[in-house]
């Protein structure tokens, strides 16, 4: 599942204790890196070059915390876009909501 958060939202790990990947009560806050999806390099350097193009050109590469349970770390991606916020992939449905719920959005 997809979920979109807003930056701050994300670097302070202003996020309830409900796993982000399993859903399961969460344990601890696990720093993770939000990659920029930036397409500019794509125009210059074609191939292998847009690699090193993308991630020398664009260091903005935000650290957040997210919660976890035990064992349950890998699969969760974080994409970092300025006019959108972070972008979390592979989020389990009920650390969504319970987040929905935690900002006071009807889940």
């Amino acid at each position: 599942m997809k979920y979109v958060t807003r930056y701050e939202r994300f670097v302070l790990g202003d996020f309830p204790m409900v796993c982000a990947r399993s859903g399961l009560p969460a344990t601890k806050l696990v720093p993770v890196q939000a990659r920029r999806a930036s397409m500019w390099p794509w125009l210059f350097f074609p191939g292998f070059a847009f690699l090193a193009a993308s991630w020398v050109g664009d260091s903005d590469h935000p650290w957040g915390l997210l919660p976890f349970a035990e064992g349950q770390v890998r699969g969760v991606t974080a994409t970092y876009e300025k006019r959108i916020g972070v972008i979390l992939r592979g989020v389990h449905p009920d650390f969504v909501r319970a987040t929905k719920l935690a900002q006071g959005r009807v889940a």
